[in-house]
Order: C-alpha cells, then sequence, then structure tokens
C-alpha cells in the first residue's frame, strides 16, 4: 500500500497521452519513471527494491499493481471521493517559481486545517500538452478507499498523512487550474520530490505494457482476506512474537491484525 500510494501522488506530475516519459527524484537519488502511450500508463519506482509496478488503462480506468516475485495482479477501478468528502485546503499563491524541468511554475503554499504542508510548485506550461484531460480525468479524485475492505478503511486514514490525503482528494477543477505539480517541499523547506525531466516523442520499449501471462489475478479485497487467513492459521507464532515487541511495535502489529479480522482484542 505504500507503493501504491506513492505511486499515486507521482502520477500528478503526467503530461501527454502520447509516448512521454516523466522522470521524478526523491531524496536519496531514489528515481521514478512514468511511461504514457495511448490510454496505458506505466508506473515505475526505481528505488523500490523490486516491489513491482502499476499498468492504468486511462479509457477504461482500471489499474493493475503487479507484483513478480509473487507473480501476482492486484486490480482495481477508478472511483472519485463524493462531493462532501473533499478536503478543505488552501492553496496560498507565492508568486512565479522557478523553471523545473524547463517548464515554468508557480509557487504556492499548501495550508490543510490552518497547518503548513510546505510549498508546491506548479506548471499551468505543462497542463497545456496535448490529451492531458483524458488522462487526469481517470486519475482525478481517485479514492483508494472504495476498493478496500470496510475494516481496512479507517486504519488507512490514520496512518496517512494529512497532506498526502487532502492531496489525493483534490478535484479535477482544482488541479486544472493550479496545473501540475513539479516539486514538493515539506514544511522545513525539504525537498520531497521534484520533477526531473519531460520527454515527449519517446521511444518505449515493445511489451512495456502488457500485463504479465501466467500471473494470478486478485483483488485488494481478495488479498487482504488471505493475509487475515494467514494471520489466523498462525495465531500462536504471532502472540510469541508480541511477546518480544517493544509496546510501540507490540500496538502497531496488534491494530494492523484488529484491521484485517486476524486476533481478538
Amino acid at each position: 500500500m505504500r507503493l501504491l500510494l506513492a505511486t499515486l501522488l507521482t502520477t500528478f506530475t503526467l503530461t501527454a497521452l502520447a509516448d512521454t516519459v516523466i522522470e521524478s527524484r526523491e531524496p536519496g537519488g531514489k528515481t521514478g519513471r512514468i511511461s504514457i502511450s495511448g490510454d496505458w500508463v506505466r508506473f515505475d519506482d526505481a528505488g523500490g527494491g523490486g516491489e513491482g509496478y502499476m499498468l492504468m488503462n486511462a479509457k477504461q480506468r482500471r489499474f493493475y499493481v503487479v507484483v513478480p516475485g509473487e507473480r501476482t495482479i492486484i486490480e482495481f477501478g477508478s472511483k472519485p471521493y463524493k462531493k462532501g468528502e473533499q478536503p478543505d485546503v488552501e492553496f496560498r499563491d507565492g508568486g512565479n517559481g522557478p523553471h523545473i524541468a524547463g517548464y515554468a511554475t508557480r509557487k504556492y503554499e499548501l495550508l490543510v486545517d490552518g497547518g503548513s504542508c510546505g510549498q508546491r510548485f506548479y506548471s499551468t506550461q505543462v497542463a497545456e500538452i496535448a490529451d492531458l484531460r483524458n488522462l487526469l480525468s481517470a486519475i482525478g479524485g481517485f479514492n483508494p478507499e472504495a476498493f478496500m475492505p470496510e475494516e481496512m478503511v479507517q486504519g488507512f486514514r490514520d496512518r496517512t498523512n494529512p497532506c498526502d490525503m487532502a492531496e489525493l482528494r483534490l478535484d479535477e477543477k482544482q488541479r486544472a487550474k493550479l496545473g501540475f505539480p513539479m516539486k514538493r517541499l515539506d514544511p522545513e523547506g525539504n525537498t520531497e520530490s521534484e520533477v526531473v525531466s519531460v520527454t515527449e516523442n519517446a521511444n518505449l520499449e515493445e511489451g512495456l505494457f502488457d500485463l504479465p501471462q501466467g500471473y494470478a489475478r486478485t483483488s485488494v479485497k481478495e488479498m487482504m482476506e488471505g493475509m487475515r487467513r494467514e494471520m489466523e492459521s498462525n495465531r500462536e507464532q504471532i502472540e510469541r512474537m508480541l511477546q518480544e515487541m517493544s509496546p510501540e511495535e507490540r500496538a502497531r502489529l496488534e491494530q494492523m491484525m484488529k484491521q484485517f479480522g486476524g486476533a481478538k482484542q
């Protein structure tokens, strides 16, 4: 879920729907790559340790998380937040920002519930690249809670940074007005992520957007149910682990088990 959430946040720096590659960088040299061809988009986290990658069909609004190590594809659809679930956020205009990846930007301070989330640099110039509207419509307002089991939703909200949650819930009109986020700074001014290149007419390798053959197909709900059953069958081993953990580690594991229904409190 951490990789999925990070990938979704990175998605908002996308450009055109025609053989385009966007590369971004995070602290420590970790990089991300987004490849686009027609209706298909692929998200690769180069620093993710081989955890997998995600494919999206923008026309069908379907997402596929591919996990090669487990030969599994997790499939789910896009569903926006309801109107009443949109956050009350403020983007405080700070004037013109620097050029990032060759594009002009404008600087904003993001405020959520009155607290600063740091600065964001958006580019309306990037937003003018052709065919972007359809892609944003598929991703805009994406609600990751829609495909979770009900018992997981509150835990997801508790664990997710309020600033990240606010940006996930921005609607299409808000994004269209701001343009595309090219750089994120935390409240202390440290860089969280930055787009380093936008390449149109890229030479993408054949088969890059093909779903692997022979992989098991599952949903997030089915995956969580499998984890619950596994935790239930290993209850004694988990209880021994709990005894060896610190109070903080024990509390986190017990909360996770409670969400999956794998432990009685």
